[in-house]
């Protein structure tokens, strides 16, 4: 334990100790002075005076050992959000930026003084957020509750980057509304595999078009001509099957290779 954890015990002990030596000859003092009819009250009033002047002192320590505690508590967690991968986004009750972590100065290349006084909207809503996730942020806002999206926003410079963000208002202990905090993440990277499953999606949609529809033609008359040629006996006319089956199946060859390159991955 440390030692100035032994603060408040000690300077009470002192004081108690000087207060149990002094009274007496401070109380005499009194009664020589007002009087021997004051003796009766003064040995009430040295107990009364030491419980209020202990009572305070105690209260007065307390309170500031409190105090002491809180702001190291405050301290270590501010220490702890500002080492977070996340994005920490501390607003007033007005949706001014008051307080941003290391990770929102390393992503959105803003510094803390660049963002402090300036509103979410203002630092980093560009041409392709959302309207209408804006619209809903902020009737949650005006309603003070949690709300969680995502949104495009737009770092130092311009560039985009995708931030899947909770938002949720601070109250204090009388249950006062005192701010917003904003815990966002940056989803680039989940976003583009969505893309790439979305084109995935697409070529097979195409794919299997192609298969349903486009193949079934030459196929149909593949087989078609193929009896038609099993039996037919005249040479001229046999020939002219064999070119029309001929052109089936460079059909079907010209339809494979669009499926191919439909379901190839870029």
């Amino acid at each position: 334990m440390k030692a100035r954890n032994y603060k408040i015990p000690i300077i009470y002990i002192v004081l108690g100790v000087l207060w149990i030596t002094l009274s007496d000859s401070l109380l005499r003092s009194i009664e020589s002075t007002l009087g021997p009819e004051t003796a009766e009250y003064t040995a009430s009033l040295k107990g009364i005076f030491y419980v209020l002047a202990t009572g305070f002192l105690l209260y007065f320590l307390i309170k500031q050992e409190r105090k002491r505690l809180t702001q190291g508590d405050n301290k270590r967690m501010a220490e702890i959000v500002d080492k977070m991968n996340n994005l920490i986004i501390i607003s007033d009750i007005s949706g001014k930026i008051t307080w941003v972590n290391r990770a929102f100065v390393n992503i959105t290349g803003y510094t803390m003084q660049e963002a402090l006084g300036k509103t979410h909207g203002e630092l980093l809503y560009g041409p392709k957020t959302d309207l209408e996730v804006v619209k809903t942020l902020s009737q949650a806002i005006k309603n003070k509750e949690f709300f969680s999206g995502e949104l495009v926003n737009y770092a130092k410079g311009g560039r985009e980057y995708w931030s899947q963000f909770n938002l949720s208002p601070m109250f204090n202990a009388k249950g006062g509304l005192e701010g917003y905090i904003s815990v966002e993440n940056n989803i680039d990277d989940n976003k583009r595999k969505e893309d790439v499953i979305v084109q995935q999606h697409q070529k097979l949609k195409a794919v299997s078009w192609l298969n349903s529809h486009e193949i079934r033609k030459p196929v149909a008359s593949i087989m078609a001509l193929t009896e038609l040629i099993l039996e037919e006996s005249d040479q001229e006319e046999l020939k002219e099957l064999v070119r029309y089956l001929h052109q089936s199946t460079m059909a079907l060859d010209l339809i494979i290779h669009q499926i191919n390159e439909e379901a190839a991955v870029k």
